[in-house]
């Protein structure tokens, strides 16, 4: 069966430590680690409890922008990604989510905001590939205004192409793009850069803010669109990214236990 791994905001009322050893007493193979976290615990000891847990670790989110306000703070953001490349590479994993920061929010059109991020790309590809880690740029829906312009597949790929480097990216989430216009043929010609997958399921008609559900609970094609992705030779992990009021609110012990039987039930 495909790699399942469990995103640390699916547990969020865990702390980074708890994340650790209860993913492990669970059986589950893989962790994706938030940023957040892991520095709240600290950085040193977080890298040495995963080292000793044995748990691989899917992917790393980065929570910040890529761009900022004004020359300097973009500086600083680029700075801070190249930090979080190193941070990766300790850890293990070569892959890290950016999120690009929105045009409404940095006073930019599109393409000026394309450019700068193109840019910043092109600057940090080569730090990426050097420390084993890919980038992996994530397109999120409309419906979350004020996290990026990049809203589909081919709106990042045109950045991927762009920028030329095979250290940077997409990182898939079903949330953001499984209503999208020719999703299976959007994955099959992204496939090749699919550096990250996130899982979740969405009910028919979300609630205000971030509405996820349980794999299975909802109405998100999951076995077409996995099995499109993995269709196309992705060999990552397939990490569960639950926001939601709703399961925050169960025991995390039972979200894990329906992280396990619904990611199984994707593949029979």
């Amino acid at each position: 069966m495909p790699r399942l791994s469990i995103s640390e905001v699916t547990t969020r009322n865990w702390s980074f430590a708890e994340d650790v050893s209860n993913y492990t007493a669970a059986g589950i193979e893989a962790i994706g680690v938030w940023r957040d976290k892991l520095d709240l615990y600290g950085n040193e000891a977080g890298i040495r409890l995963l080292a000793d847990s044995g748990l691989r670790v899917a992917n790393l989110v980065d929570a910040g922008y890529l761009l900022g306000k004004t020359h300097s703070q973009t500086r600083r953001a680029i700075e801070d990604v190249v930090e979080a490349i190193e941070l990766a590479r300790r850890l293990k994993t070569d892959s890290l989510l950016i999120v690009t920061g929105d045009v409404g929010s940095f006073y930019r059109t599109v393409d000026q905001a394309r450019d700068l991020v193109v840019a910043a790309l092109r600057e940090l590809a080569p730090v990426a590939g050097a420390a084993g880690v890919r980038l992996a740029i994530e397109p999120i829906h409309e419906r979350y205004p004020g996290y990026t312009f990049l809203h589909s597949i081919p709106d990042v790929l045109e950045v991927v192409e762009a920028v030329g480097s095979p250290h940077v990216g997409l990182f898939f989430d079903t949330d953001h793009l499984w209503e999208s216009k020719d999703l299976l043929g959007n994955i099959e010609r992204a496939g090749p850069v699919i550096y990250g997958v996130h899982i979740n399921d969405m009910p028919a008609l979300p609630g205000p803010g971030i509405d996820r559900r349980l794999l299975g609970e909802g109405v998100i094609p999951l076995p077409d669109i996995l099995s499109a992705i993995e269709a196309t030779g992705y060999r990552g992990y397939y990490d569960v990214e639950i926001m939601s009021g709703q399961v925050w609110a169960m025991d995390p012990w039972q979200v894990l236990s329906a992280c396990r039987t619904g990611f199984r039930r994707i593949w029979e």
